[in-house]
């Protein structure tokens, strides 16, 4: 195998520790002659391991606009549409193990749309759509909002590479976002190989890890048709959310399915939505799809959150009938959101 000295030369004049390497590989071809046929066949393997990083990583070296890391990583996002589509996973914590779950989720800027879909083991335990608010709760879109600046500033030059390393075995580069403000630090993994990201995490002001980060199974971008929003689909519940003081107040609403047994099954939102100033909320799936297609009678638990955390939060149990595709009329539900005890607002 023989090297074109003076291509390699041209690729490797700025990083002394590959010219190195490529010293290494021209002086050992030099003693083929007088050096075993195994050995042979290493040093035809440490030429093509050299090229190949050759090829593959000049953007390491800062070698130009065309080989950075950020325009290959620009470049390796799909793009058929306007609407985000991402697939992760949330790492484990708190020291809680359950099936691994995968969240799917959808997010268009333009109508402020989410559908979130949520597996595990192979099954859906989750398919709604809400609408994404920017407000104190930033819960959506929160990371996909995230995910869709990624884009934007790799292409502005609000992307900056501020290192390498590895994650689960994977050589990274870590790309931190610049201008987007907020309380954390936003980085991304990019493997290596790929130019892919492989994990989002959030840092603390001073740099500090904050204990979240995602697995990043896929990302693009889709049109809206593959999205298959659902905004008007059937009402599971709706009511009203009354704060401390008894008034109508803004909050979260979500709701999840209630475990038969104690921690016997992950736990995934199966809807969510935001009451409004006057504490009216409405949270919608459709009933046809899993996991409450075959029909009957579910329980569910109602968590309500208010912007201000240390006034309280509450959980609320209800249950609803589906049949035929529908879920059987209830009436809505009255939220007390405070500090233990709860108010009596009647």
């Amino acid at each position: 195998m023989t090297i074109r000295d003076r291509e390699v030369l041209e690729e490797l004049r700025d990083d002394p520790e590959l010219l190195a390497i490529a010293d290494a590989v021209v002086e050992t071809q030099r003693l083929r002659r007088r050096t075993p046929i195994g050995a042979l066949t290493a040093v035809a393997v440490a030429a093509a391991a050299l090229f190949a990083l050759v090829l593959a990583s000049p953007w390491d070296r800062g070698g130009g606009e065309r080989a950075s890391v950020l325009d290959r990583a620009l470049a390796a996002i799909e793009t058929r549409g306007r609407v985000v589509h991402m697939t992760i996973r949330f790492e484990e914590s708190g020291g809680r193990r359950f099936s691994p779950v995968t969240t799917e989720s959808f997010y268009d800027g333009q109508t402020g749309l989410v559908r979130v879909i949520s597996r595990s083991d192979g099954k859906t335990l989750a398919d709604y759509t809400t609408k994404a608010s920017e407000d104190e709760f930033v819960m959506f879109p929160g990371l996909l909002e995230g995910a869709d600046y990624y884009r934007e500033a790799l292409s502005s030059g609000r992307a900056k590479v501020v290192g390498s390393g590895v994650w689960r075995g994977r050589p990274v580069h870590w790309v931190r976002l610049e201008g987007r403000g907020g309380p954390g630090i936003l980085e991304i993994g990019i493997a290596r190989e790929s130019a892919q990201p492989v994990v989002f995490r959030t840092l603390n002001p001073d740099g500090t890890p904050s204990g979240f980060q995602a697995a990043v199974i896929g990302f693009d971008y889709v049109p809206p048709a593959d999205a298959a929003f659902q905004p008007a689909a059937p009402v599971l519940v709706r009511g009203l959310v009354l704060g401390q003081d008894c008034y109508p107040t803004r909050a979260r609403v979500g709701a999840y399915l209630a475990p038969t047994r104690p921690f016997d099954q992950a736990s995934a939102e199966i809807a969510a939505a935001r009451s409004g100033r006057d504490g009216l909320f409405v949270l919608r799936v459709d009933p046809a799809k899993s996991p409450f297609q075959h029909g009957g009678r579910f329980h569910f638990t109602l968590n309500a959150q208010v912007p201000d955390a240390t006034k309280g939060f509450a959980f609320v149990p209800f249950s609803r009938v589906a049949k035929d595709g529908k879920w059987l009329a209830a009436e809505p539900l009255i939220v007390r959101v405070a500090k233990d005890p709860a108010p009596d607002c009647d």
